[in-house]
């Protein structure tokens, strides 16, 4: 099988995952109230995330597709390198 793209989901993440699918489905960012128990999940996320990475909850950041992730992470090279040029 060919998981270049894509791979089967986790029967545990298919779990924690269904709610959210079906029955919370509001946009975490959104001020109403709809929104809250989508918003307690993505930080209940972040920190399970944080935990097991060992950083703080802030440092986390979810991005919707692989193409946001590598321009976040070359962004964020540049910007340390451009950084550290300046001090030297």
């Amino acid at each position: 099988l060919d998981y270049n793209a894509t791979t089967p989901i986790w029967p545990e993440v298919a779990a924690e995952m269904a709610p959210f699918l079906f029955e919370h489905f509001g946009n975490p960012s959104s001020g109403h109230a709809f929104a809250t128990p989508c918003r307690d999940a993505v930080a209940l996320a972040r920190r399970r995330v944080a935990a097991m990475l060992g950083c703080k909850d802030d440092e986390v950041v979810f991005t919707s597709c692989g193409s946001e992730s590598d321009n976040f992470a070359i962004d964020g090279a540049v910007r340390a390198w451009r950084a550290k040029r300046r001090e030297t």
